[in-house]
């Protein structure tokens, strides 16, 4: 379901206006994350880690085909972790074409710093504006763009840095992406979408 718009009813003689005001029922939608989550994380545990290879393989075809990657020179990616769609292989073919690859270093307060692949030391947080793709981790995402993360918020604030005219791309299997006219994600003011998704299959521009 759609986190419900802010609205500001008329103003009440001797009530202060924001005491009306109706605001998205945060711990609902926090409550709706947390089982999602925990149900992703559970089935991710369950893959068959033998099929790991061949899912990093899929993902690496289905990427360097997608015409998002075409012609760009500067990239940030991330380095998946076990049960992640993988992206070792993906990242072995953006060096194999001189793609400079930037990799998310996490803070200390959660934020994200960025350094280049396999030349190692901070360029800071803003050298994501200086990208010309960002390819994000995500436990799930719906066709509208909405994106679940692990819930730390370390990319919704690095994704505040990146211009609109830089694609933002999202990696799941394929079960992990909805149908946005049937299981919306839930989503709140603070949730960055993404533009693009791709998973071992195929890969799609949504309507974020």
């Amino acid at each position: 379901m759609s986190t419900p718009p802010v609205t500001t009813p008329a103003a009440t003689p001797g009530l202060a206006l924001d005491t009306l005001s109706v605001t998205p029922d945060v711990l609902e939608v926090e409550a709706r994350k947390h089982r999602l989550r925990r149900g992703i994380r559970s089935r991710r545990l369950d893959r068959d880690t033998g099929s790991a290879r061949a899912v990093d393989t899929a993902v690496a075809r289905v990427l360097t085909g997608c015409p998002l990657l075409a012609g760009v020179h500067r990239v940030a990616c991330y380095t998946s972790r076990p049960g992640e769609p993988g992206t070792r292989e993906l990242l072995a073919e953006l060096e194999r074409h001189e793609v400079d690859v930037l990799l998310p270093v996490l803070l200390p307060d959660g934020d994200l710093d960025w350094e280049l692949d396999r030349h190692p030391g901070p360029l800071g947080p803003d050298a994501i504006a200086a990208v010309d793709l960002v390819i994000v981790p995500a436990l799930a995402v719906d066709t509208a763009g909405r994106r679940l993360g692990q819930g730390g918020g370390s990319y919704d604030r690095a994704l505040g840095r990146v211009p609109a005219r830089v694609p933002v791309l999202a990696v799941v299997h394929d079960d992990e992406l909805f149908d946005a006219a049937v299981t919306p994600l839930p989503t709140l003011p603070h949730d960055r979408p993404v533009q693009a998704v791709a998973t071992p299959s195929r890969w799609l521009w949504l309507a974020a």
